[in-house]
């Protein structure tokens, strides 16, 4: 039994709360309680349209942080539906142990995955999102199970039963104890119930027993009263709590997180003006498909990267996939298509195609796919019926494949960036139908900006400093070249990446990067191309 006059402070917290900030964030739970009543049919004639309707309001709960369980379950239910459908059948069959049937639900999508799966490492059917299942199926009796959040709740509360690591069925068996005890808490307070019977709406599911209720006040105490500081409330928390806070929802090692990345980091890494960086992050936020253009050096795959990292506002490279353009790639490397195995050939899914779904599970949470060298591919081939798709204003909106037949959209929260090196003379031109429906940034050389005179002050070198000052004079002959213009300029990351500077160093950079690059920018001219080699080898006299 837990302690109730802690237990009561919490409710007094949660009460003050419900209102302004609880139910208007949380009310989704019980809204996706009844849809999924209103929708689920274990019978339905299309079973894979069916469950991916059911679970159309989950959201978060089953596709959170690098967790994606209702896509790829979904997923395994068109290519096996028969098969999911047992799983389901087998889950919701009260007559049987609850952990025997979440065990072989687990079992059955670890088979499935090994056949179906196009490679993925993961089901993650794991024991939360399975439970997840079963509240929905039958609310009046079932909880989600969060092994952190559980363990936590259980110290908050001074509550005897302990939960450990890989002990899943005693864990799973001391959750459901611990949170029946919390439901009968809830169900003797006649405020918290007459307050949250007040904000139902006929969307949400009426509740009766107060399972999701005594749910949502576990979430509260583990996601926000444990983030507050103690002195600030009434609540005054054990001194292990923030261990508890940083578990991981499910049974395995706590993940490291993502570390915090800012405009001032972005503006330190790419050499760049903050207005300009302004301008990028708008248009893209605007457009939701940029191309970096520029000369070769401006370091457009390095901004690129970084660029996702500021706008998501941390160095999560889990929302961000690179991939790189060439003669051969095509629509069934980038979407899906037929690829030979041992017997036959299969229906694989894409890199941007896995990438889209693993997008549309987390809405909340922003995506990146960056496309290097993206004018060396026969754009209109790889991206296919995507041209439409991607454009801002088709966001969201289904339609049909050519390989499955199935509808498939591209999410909103993706952000498509891909990079062009405007000085390559044998690529044509971007398809014009692909260009509209990208905005193009330039990127210039970035010897002016404050990052980059930071760095050549830290180097020390009057060399390099001479050397920079030719190639600012060689980038402005270029631009007014009228054969050549600023989209060949000699770019500063040549520059870039050391922690001395030696002569060795920058004689390489002259003789075999800058020396022949302009010796293709003026193979007609041998004059200016002498005048040019006579110029910067004379930095180092």
């Amino acid at each position: 039994m837990f302690d109730i006059a802690r237990f009561k402070e919490i409710a007094a917290a949660y009460k003050r709360d419900f209102v302004s900030t609880q139910w208007e964030n949380e009310k989704y739970k019980w809204e996706a309680v009844k849809w999924f009543q209103d929708h689920w049919d274990v019978n339905a004639p299309d079973f894979p349209e069916m469950l991916n309707r059911s679970l159309d309001r989950t959201f978060n709960l089953l596709a959170s942080a690098n967790h994606f369980p209702k896509g790829m379950i979904v997923g395994l239910a068109r290519s096996a539906p028969e098969e999911v459908r047992a799983m389901f059948l087998a889950l919701f069959n009260e007559g049987e142990d609850l952990f025997q049937r979440m065990s072989a639900f687990k079992m059955r999508a670890s088979v499935l995955l090994e056949k179906y799966g196009n490679g993925a490492a993961q089901h993650y059917q794991n024991e939360n999102a399975v439970s997840t299942y079963l509240w929905l199926r039958y609310p009046d009796k079932y909880y989600i199970y969060r092994f952190a959040e559980a363990r936590a709740v259980a110290s908050v509360l001074d509550e005897e039963c302990q939960f450990k690591r890989g002990a899943y069925a005693e864990n799973i068996r001391s959750f459901l104890l611990l949170y029946d005890e919390i439901c009968e808490a809830v169900k003797e307070d006649p405020g918290l119930v007459s307050l949250f019977q007040s904000q139902l709406t006929e969307a949400c599911y009426p509740d009766p027993e107060r399972k999701t209720l005594a749910m949502d006040i576990g979430f509260y105490i583990n996601r926000y009263l444990l983030q507050k500081d103690a002195a600030a409330g009434p609540v005054k928390w054990p001194d292990e709590m923030p261990d508890a806070q940083a578990a991981s929802s499910q049974e395995e090692p706590p993940q490291a997180c993502a570390r915090a990345y800012t405009k001032e980091d972005f503006l330190k890494e790419v050499y760049m003006t903050g207005r300009s960086y302004e301008n990028l992050t708008a248009v893209l936020r605007n457009k939701k498909n940029l191309i970096l253009q520029g000369a070769p050096g401006v370091g457009k795959t390095f901004a690129a990267r970084r660029l996702a990292w500021a706008m998501m506002g941390e160095q999560d490279d889990s929302r961000v996939e690179l991939v790189q353009f060439h003669q051969s790639y095509s629509y069934e490397d980038f979407i899906m298509g037929y690829k030979p195995v041992e017997d036959g050939f299969q229906l694989k899914y894409g890199i941007f195609y896995r990438f889209c779904q693993k997008a549309a599970n987390q809405p909340d949470r922003d995506f990146f796919f960056i496309i290097d060298e993206i004018n060396r591919g026969n754009l209109s081939k790889i991206f296919g019926e995507l041209l439409m798709l991607i454009e801002k204003d088709y966001r969201g909106q289904k339609a049909t494949l050519a390989y499955n037949g199935l509808a498939f959209s591209v999410p909103k929260n993706l952000y498509i960036i891909g990079m062009m090196n405007t000085a390559d003379r044998s690529l044509a031109m971007i398809d014009y139908a692909l260009r509209r429906r990208f905005s193009f940034f330039e990127m210039e050389p970035g010897f002016d900006s404050q990052g980059f005179m930071r760095y050549q002050d830290s180097l020390n070198s009057e060399t390099l400093n001479e050397l920079i000052s030719k190639i600012k004079d060689l980038n402005r002959e270029i631009s007014l070249d009228k054969a050549l213009g600023k989209g060949f300029c000699i770019g500063h990351s040549y520059f870039c990446g050391q922690d001395t500077c030696t002569a060795e160093w920058l004689h390489s950079i002259v003789d075999y990067d800058i020396l022949p690059m302009l010796g293709e920018y003026w193979f007609d001219d041998a004059a200016k191309l002498r005048r040019w080699e006579n110029i910067l080898q004379g930095v180092f006299q």
